[in-house]
């Protein structure tokens, strides 16, 4: 009778990145950089305009009496919608949520280099949690694999 092989998170880390090149943990720049070329998707912060193309576009504007009000929308005709487009205040959570569902499918975002700067936090850390999001389930899938394949017999749980 043979000895049970138990696979455990370590091992699944190490396949990953051997065959895949994942790696484990990525942040910040690096995890933008990884979700964008998995998404084939393009961020636009450095550019002073849009192009006209972007599926997200977000920027500021000054209203008739001076206020300046922050706009995330899919339309570059200026026929943004008051009531979902348009913030009373700089809402980087929500521009970054609608960034990224357009990000996922393969979409470009720009957004104005000055409201870009503040929102460098914002973007580095939804960047890492959405790598986190894909990196789950890629482990998931090639755990399944090692399991289904006979290459192991259980699953060790982590504590």
């Amino acid at each position: 009778m043979s000895k049970k092989r138990i696979l455990n998170p370590t091992i699944v880390r190490e396949k990953l990145e051997d065959e895949a090149g994942l790696i484990f943990g990525l942040e910040g720049d690096d995890a933008k950089e990884w979700c964008l070329a998995k998404w084939d998707a393009k961020l636009d912060t450095t550019s002073s305009w849009a192009e006209g193309h972007e599926d997200i576009i977000i920027y500021s504007e000054t209203t008739a009496d001076d206020y300046e009000v922050w706009v995330c929308t899919d339309n570059h005709n200026g026929n943004i919608n008051i009531n979902e487009d348009v913030y009373y205040y700089q809402g980087n959570e929500d521009f970054m949520e609608r960034a990224l569902e357009a990000l996922r499918y393969g979409g470009s975002v720009w957004i104005d280099s000055y409201i870009a700067e503040d929102m460098e936090y914002d973007i580095a850390e939804a960047f890492t949690y959405a790598y986190e999001d894909e990196y789950e389930g890629l482990f998931e899938n090639m755990k399944d694999e090692l399991l289904n394949n006979g290459d192991y017999d259980e699953w060790e749980k982590p504590e």
